[in-house]
């Protein structure tokens, strides 16, 4: 089956939430910045490849044509090691509401935190070099991108993971793109996990920050005085319970 892939595009107001537990709350606070990993660091062994028919088909077009796939074949690897180690990726969820897997996934038990933004206010408050919505194939089918430049490789991910709905934001490593281009050696372990951005304003970036579902009054005060601690007393004043607290009986007042 053909599946042809394509970037869509998402406008600057779509909004995106970013789970985590408490402590990178605290983190981010301290810091004023996010944390962008690099993909080879990620729990997916896929973070960085492309569809595996761009290799199938391209070893099918050289068999073809008779001619040798050695030179597709050192281009298909220097892409690999471009997209899976020279980029620092950070990941949001895409959706206008909470999303209760999320909850359960990234922020745990009942100490977690979600930031609300939009897909403007963080690329405009990170300035990546580049951002785009995921976009989810099936490998086993004859993936293809109705152009050549594109979608971005960074951007493709297994469909087992459509259900988190991600954007993501990310950097080049300059340098070591650099490295690869020249076709320079290197090590996983002597590259570092990833690199911290700072954040230029913390108020347009955060809209609102939810406690998990679940969460006690007095991890919402933590809360409120981790940001008090870190002079930034307006940001526990975003700080609300999850809308899944709700109870049923209130929808029908």
């Amino acid at each position: 089956m053909k599946d042809f892939v394509s970037e869509q595009a998402v406008p600057d107001a779509a909004v995106v939430w970013r789970y985590f537990k408490f402590e990178r709350l605290v983190a981010i606070l301290k810091t004023q910045s996010l944390w962008f990993s690099r993909p080879f660091r990620f729990e997916d062994q896929w973070e960085g490849l492309f569809p595996p028919s761009y290799l199938r088909r391209t070893r099918q077009y050289a068999d073809a044509c008779g001619v040798s796939f050695e030179e597709f074949d050192r281009d298909f690897r220097m892409r690999l090691l471009r997209h899976r180690y020279a980029h620092f990726v950070n990941c949001w969820h895409l959706s206008d509401h909470e999303s209760d897997a999320m909850w359960k996934l990234y922020a745990l038990a009942k100490t977690g935190i979600a930031i609300q933004s939009t897909v403007g206010d963080v690329n405009e408050c990170l300035r990546p070099h580049n951002s785009g919505r995921v976009i989810y194939y099936d490998p086993s089918h004859d993936v293809r991108s109705p152009t050549i430049f594109g979608p971005h490789d960074i951007l493709c991910k297994r469909n087992s993971f459509s259900w988190e709905q991600e954007y993501r934001f990310w950097f080049d490593d300059e340098e070591l793109l650099e490295r690869i281009e020249a076709g320079m050696e290197f090590r996983e372990e002597d590259l570092s996990p990833g690199r911290p951005v700072d954040i230029t304003d913390m108020q347009r970036l955060m809209k609102k920050i939810l406690v998990a579902p679940g969460a006690s009054d007095e991890f919402i005060e933590q809360a409120r005085a981790a940001c008090a601690e870190h002079r930034m007393r307006w940001l526990g004043n975003l700080i609300e319970r999850s809308y899944s607290d709700r109870m049923w009986d209130s929808f029908n007042r």
